[in-house]
């Protein structure tokens, strides 16, 4: 990987997306975690003003040549290639709708999460038939997961997803829903 100093843009989120990072500081921007449903085993970060998920919780991540360093004072972190810094990034951070409950007391982040910067995510039933049978489950899937984990709730109702996208969208500039 000769040349990663001044690489364009492309080339750099491709090669921190295909090997990850190690992170001087996990607690980085959102929170991340392993495993379950939604963004996983990554962490959302902005390079030259493109966010994009990167591995953090990956066995390749673990032994990753990319280091990105804790945030400055300004919230700027320093990605480094086996101690050559080669670029900046930042994270976007806790989303405010985080903090709030819904009127019948779910936390929104249960309800929904925030996906990168401006994604806002769900799984309306959060149970599968098939997930019951590891013979029957869809390799890919870990709807149960979350669920498990109390990361979430098994059935959100459509006035909590109301609730949560119009603070989500007012609170966080949320653009996209799915």
């Amino acid at each position: 990987m000769a040349g990663l100093v001044g690489m364009p843009t492309e080339r750099l989120i491709n090669a921190l997306q295909s090997y990850g990072v190690r992170l001087a500081d996990a607690r980085s921007g959102a929170p991340s975690r392993r495993g379950g449903a939604g963004p996983s085993d990554h962490k959302a970060m902005t390079i030259a003003g493109r966010t994009v998920m990167v591995p953090v919780h990956t066995e390749t991540a673990f032994e990753s040549p990319f280091l990105v360093r804790r945030p400055d004072a300004n919230g700027v972190s320093v990605i480094e290639h086996d101690g050559v810094v080669i670029g900046q990034a930042t994270f976007p951070g806790k989303p405010r709708f985080y903090a709030l409950s819904t009127f019948d007391g779910v936390p929104y982040s249960k309800i929904a999460v925030l996906h990168g910067r401006d994604v806002l995510a769900t799984t309306v039933l959060q149970t599968c038939i098939r997930y019951a049978s590891r013979t029957k489950t869809c390799q890919f899937c870990s709807i149960g997961q979350s669920l498990a984990a109390g990361r979430t709730v098994a059935r959100k109702t459509p006035e909590q997803l109301a609730e949560v996208a119009r603070a989500a969208v007012l609170l966080d500039d949320v653009k996209h829903i799915w």
